[in-house]
């Protein structure tokens, strides 16, 4: 699905915190946005999918504050954790359980009792009243994503986090898109605005000469060639546009690709290997004919058919780039799911005109047209990361795509090992909450079986006893309640033998909590919605 952490160019990701000293070009936005967020209540981060606003964050702006006087919590996530057997929580606001549990490592029965200003005014309460306290939300647009089914808990979410601003020492820092930053504005109140923009000339060269892989002759060249678009009509008339910008998505993209074709036998690669070799187009091609294989893949449609459609929906008969708007099922006559996973891989991007839910798709940039025209269908697919597959599940999960969140998890069975019995269990407990979530009930109950036994053969004792837990809830919740009360009681037992603390913990509180429910009667759920 993406190239391996450890090579110079991270091609089509975000740069992680590790990978710090490999990201350049975007030194004045670092130290800019640095500045807000230390001196601001509440700062945005906005700008359209694509346009490195994660990379900017986690690889500039985190180890620029972080050699400050401050307290910087981890990177917040309202998708964090969806992929843990949410049953076994009871009750409990999704988006407060995530972004908590992407603060703390604190066990879930502890976070599920908080709320995000309660956490914050105990976290604040253990350290020094001088020190700023700097935290983040990043994809905080997720939050309106989500099903109507939500509103509930994303109005009480946002009073929680309202309460935590008032916390004098408390620093928010919030990563949206563009066209969800009025939303979210609105939802949390006024703040410093900064918007991060596709990269200069200038910049995008020290971005892809940073890594020392091209000489400064050799990135000049490739600059050049990917500022270039070519601009062929029907008739086969050719126009080429040279833009001042680049995106940066497609920059590492054709960077990551060139390093591996353009090795040098010593030293960095030079312009007369750029000008033989040094092929942005082939770059871009291969990249766009790799993300429909795995997508094609995903979705069962065949690769041509895919990429046929892209270029017909998304390509006038100019040469130049159209927009395809999303229906309630389907984009274009595609599953709905198809646009926003090629927005995910970056060959879309997409833009809300009157609500979040609702979209316009256009390609990225001009520079991906020829390109996806070039596209080969017997193109290998992208080499596919199950956890990457995880985390993209986890966050179709809480945005409410449950149909996506279905293909990924269904993808992580696909492509995992058998030997990866881990990445088989979590992509199983996912499943399992995604039927919790439609309440299906059973089928959220075999699934939690399924990945029980999973993590029973990878010796984690621990996850056995949740998803235990989670099973004998989905039980209760399905109307099984001597079955259900069944497996509480296993889980119970189990977690007293030696799971740990914090698991008995968990149980525990699971248990009280559906002794309580029971009690007062249906309707038992994820969310009192």
């Amino acid at each position: 699905m993406t190239l391996s952490a450890g090579r110079a160019y991270p091609g089509p990701r975000p740069f992680t915190r590790t990978e710090s000293g490999r990201f350049f070009g975007r030194t004045t936005e670092v130290q800019d946005l640095g500045r807000h967020w230390l001196e601001n209540r509440v700062t945005y981060l906005y700008g359209p999918a694509g346009i490195g606003k994660t990379s900017l964050l986690t690889a500039g702006v985190l180890p620029f504050v972080e050699s400050r006087n401050v307290s910087l919590l981890p990177v917040g996530s309202l998708s964090r954790g969806m992929r843990s057997p949410v049953a076994a929580l009871g009750i409990h606001n999704p988006y407060t359980m995530a972004l908590l549990r992407s603060w703390s490592d604190a066990d879930s029965a502890r976070l599920a009792a908080l709320t995000v200003d309660r956490f914050v005014r105990q976290y604040a309460q253990r350290r020094d009243q001088s020190v700023l306290i700097l935290a983040a939300i990043d994809q905080a647009d997720d939050l309106f994503a989500g099903p109507d089914s939500r509103e509930q808990d994303r109005r009480y979410f946002l009073y929680q986090l309202t309460e935590a601003l008032r916390e004098r020492n408390l620093h928010l820092l919030v990563s949206v898109r563009e066209d969800s930053l009025p939303w979210v504005t609105a939802a949390i109140g006024p703040g410093e605005q900064f918007r991060l923009k596709p990269l200069g000339i200038e910049a995008a060269r020290l971005a892809a000469e940073g890594p020392g892989h091209f000489d400064s002759r050799a990135t000049g060249e490739l600059i050049r060639r990917i500022r270039t678009s070519r601009i062929v009509d029907a008739a086969g008339r050719e126009t080429r546009i040279v833009s001042d910008e680049v995106e940066p998505a497609l920059l590492q993209i054709a960077c990551a690709r060139l390093a591996d074709s353009l090795r040098a036998d010593s030293g960095p690669v030079t312009m007369r290997e750029m000008r033989r070799h040094g092929d942005v187009d082939a770059a871009l091609a291969g990249y766009c004919s790799a993300v429909i294989a795995s997508v094609a893949a995903s979705h069962d449609i065949e690769r041509e058919r895919l990429r046929v459609w892209l270029v017909d929906t998304f390509v006038t008969a100019a040469g130049d780039r159209k927009e395809a708007a999303e229906g309630s099922t389907e984009t274009a006559g595609q599953p709905k799911t198809v646009a926003r996973t090629l927005e995910d891989r970056y060959l879309l991007r997409g833009h809300a005109e009157q609500a979040p839910g609702s979209r316009l798709y256009r390609l990225i940039s001009d520079r991906l047209i020829e390109p996806l025209r070039q596209a080969d269908d017997d193109e290998a697919s992208l080499a596919e990361d199950p956890v990457e597959y995880l985390e993209a599940a986890e966050r179709a999960l809480n945005t409410g795509e449950l149909g996506l969140a279905e293909k990924y998890a269904a993808r992580v069975l696909s492509v995992a090992p058998d030997t990866a019995l881990r990445s088989h269990a979590e992509a199983r407990s996912l499943l399992g909450n995604l039927a919790y979530e439609q309440r299906q009930f059973e089928q959220a109950a075999e699934q939690y079986l399924l990945a029980a036994e999973l993590f029973e053969a990878a010796g984690d004792s621990m996850a056995v006893v949740r998803l235990q837990a989670a099973r004998g809830r989905a039980l209760i919740d399905g109307g099984l309640l001597a079955e259900g009360l069944s497996q509480l009681s296993a889980a119970l037992n189990r977690a007293a033998s030696g799971s740990g603390a914090t698991v008995q913990l968990e149980v525990i509180w699971l248990t009280e909590s559906v002794t309580r429910a029971i009690a007062d009667g249906p309707p038992f759920g994820i969310s009192p919605n």
